[in-house]
């Protein structure tokens, strides 16, 4: 049997404190690539997803290739939200398994 193959990476975030607002988001994520890897990275393609209800969680799908950059730059961002990964995987079905 052959696997499934996905261009996208989908990634599981923690949102301290917590934000309702996708844009909000977004905005953080872009100005924390921009800090780590300048102009040209802050214009990666992502998608938000979903967004808890309260605003604490945050799911975004990015391109496979750009999963590294996007980890690190919300690991050494200094910004408000501060974003902080739970689960990270190619496959969406499976960060909703709980926080393991």
């Amino acid at each position: 049997m052959q696997a499934l193959k996905s261009s996208y990476h989908y990634i599981r975030f923690s949102v301290t404190p917590a934000s309702l607002d996708g844009l909000t988001i977004r905005k953080t994520i872009q100005d924390a690539l921009l800090q780590s890897f300048g102009l040209v990275s802050a214009n990666i393609y992502m998608d938000v997803l979903w967004l808890a209800e309260d605003g604490s969680e945050v799911v975004v799908r990015v391109g496979e290739s750009d999963v590294s950059k996007i980890m690190v730059a919300a690991a050494t961002s200094t910004s408000s939200p501060r974003l902080s990964v739970v689960k990270e995987s190619p496959f969406l079905p499976s960060l909703l398994q709980g926080n393991s």
